[in-house]
């Protein structure tokens, strides 16, 4: 594996970066873009997803939860 050494201030940019990096070569080309980091709140829910993916609880199609949702609609604009 390739391994780039960072100056100080590139670890501190990169370290403190909140909505994502984009990493540029001297002539401006994009060589990579990493996303933000999420935050425990968001990382918690992508667990939790996980799990319920993982589990063998039936799941309801979206299209049927369409279907129900346009029904309610529907019966709503009654």
């Amino acid at each position: 594996m390739t391994e780039i050494i960072l100056t100080g201030d590139q670890t501190s940019l990169l370290v403190s970066a909140t909505d994502g990096v984009v990493i540029a070569d001297s002539l401006g080309n994009v060589i990579v873009r990493l996303p933000p980091k999420i935050s425990e709140e968001e990382s918690a829910i992508i667990e939790e997803a996980k799990r319920r993916l993982a589990s063998d609880q039936p799941r309801i199609p979206s299209s049927e939860v369409l279907a129900r949702l346009n029904r309610l609609n529907e019966q709503a604009k009654q």
